[in-house]
């Protein structure tokens, strides 16, 4: 640190040097540690297994998320965090009659390689881990997931289903929207699929730094108010009618890191489980960039994470929420003011697609002339684009672009396209009897 002294010469403070780190382990005082956390916390082996595994069992206890014998949808991605996530429910299952989990658990995996190139063999070293365990696991394909309400069928034909699914991501020309459409499908699915398991519960292994990129993922990308719906502990799916499906994510207090000497101290492998973001450029995605500004920040001040991390818990979810987007099944913000930024934002829209003659109208005026010009010859009719129209106004922000960039809206899931063709049918219904009514 430089100063200046009486004569104005500059002169430098030395620093001191750095004390070594401890050897021992922090919490037993007597083994060598093998794990540093932190840059500053030393741990054994002996010690660091229980500590990352009673964290584990704390999240689930807390505020105990689940009953006694309840259903339990676990995700397994392949990734070394899923794999982790189910050696610590089966370990949890072989305890004594006090520690022991009381849930029932079943284990479930996608198959996604239709959109990515994983070994042929992959599924079948997946399902000897499963035997191995010897719980109750389900392996679906992606696509029969997406779009069959028969998906646990293993005998159901899925290259229909493969071609569209392949259509719409063929059709997004951007990583940025690939990689977002990749995560709401993968969320329908599961949340299908834990209808039809009849689970009231599903646990995934987002851990600690996957949720802090997400959340400036999502802030960047315009799914501000949908922050506590990713990140959070214990999520309720308010929008499904049927049951009352709660997401559990008994990793989040976990760092990557932590995760990492787990599986290598209980030798566990984990599977290729890649997206389109592999092996990409840190530039050509938002997801990229904040990953990579995330990491580098980590590197020199090892409390990144964990503080961007606690930030977003305190983002709370819209108590007042009275509409769900059709696509993400995210809160939509509604009721926005005139001077909002995505007001903001739809009106530089219109200005930049029709000139001079937007800056004289109205944002509700420059829908209805858009509106206008897109009738074909005057009819009332509808054509595509105009059922593009009306599915946007359905969406949130960010699934507006991701639907404004498919060519063709054929391949999206029935289950989508007949909601909107209810609410296009209340509408108009409301629209004729509205006169009627006091």
């Amino acid at each position: 640190m430089c100063s200046i002294n009486e004569e104005g010469a500059e002169v430098f403070e030395e620093f001191k040097p750095i004390e070594p780190l401890e050897l021992k382990c922090r919490k037993c005082l007597i083994e060598d540690g093998n794990v540093v956390l932190q840059k500053k916390f030393v741990y054994c082996k002996t010690c660091f297994v229980p500590m990352v595994t009673h964290k584990f069992r704390a999240t689930i206890g807390k505020s105990k998320l689940v009953n006694r014998g309840e259903r339990v949808l676990v995700c397994v991605s392949g990734s070394q965090s899923s794999i982790s996530l189910l050696h610590m429910i089966w370990t949890g299952l072989q305890q004594s009659t006090y520690k022991r989990l009381t849930f029932d658990p079943v284990v479930l995996y996608i198959d996604e390689s239709v959109l990515h190139d994983y070994p042929q063999d992959q599924v079948n070293k997946i399902k000897k881990l499963f035997e191995k365990y010897g719980l109750t696991y389900h392996i679906v394909k992606f696509a029969a997931a997406v779009y069959s309400d028969n998906c646990l069928n293993e005998d159901i034909n899925v290259d229909q289903y493969n071609d569209k699914l392949q259509n719409i991501f063929n059709n997004l020309s951007d990583l940025t929207l690939k990689e977002d459409m990749l995560m709401k499908l993968r969320k329908r699915a599961i949340t299908k699929l834990a209808d039809l398991l009849k689970c009231t519960r599903m646990m995934t292994a987002e851990n600690e730094h996957k949720l802090s990129i997400r959340l400036l993922s999502n802030v960047a990308l315009g799914r501000g108010s949908q922050i506590s719906l990713d990140i959070g502990l214990a999520v309720n799916n308010k929008n499904n009618d049927k049951t009352s499906l709660v997401t559990i994510r008994p990793m989040r207090n976990l760092s990557a890191k932590e995760i990492s000497y787990y599986a290598l101290f209980n030798k566990l492998d984990d599977f290729l489980h890649s997206n389109f973001l592999t092996a990409t450029s840190e530039d050509e995605s938002i997801q990229k960039t904040t990953e990579r500004f995330i990491n580098d920040l980590q590197v020199n001040f090892p409390s990144t994470v964990s503080t961007i991390f606690r930030t977003g818990e305190k983002i709370s979810e819209k108590t007042s929420a009275i509409a769900y987007c059709l696509l993400c099944q995210g809160v939509m913000d509604v009721d926005m003011s005139p001077s909002s930024a995505m007001e903001a934002t739809k009106y530089s829209k219109y200005v930049s697609l029709m000139g001079v003659k937007a800056l004289k109208l109205s944002l509700k005026e420059l829908k209805n002339e858009e509106t206008n010009e897109k009738k074909c010859n005057g009819c009332k009719c509808r054509n595509k684009q105009d059922l593009k129209e009306e599915i946007v106004e359905s969406l949130c922000y960010a699934c507006a672009h991701i639907i404004q960039d498919l060519e063709s809206l054929d391949d999206l899931p029935e289950e989508i396209l007949n909601k909107e063709k209810d609410r296009l049918q209340f509408k108009k219904m409301e629209e004729q009897i509205k006169d009627f009514l006091l």
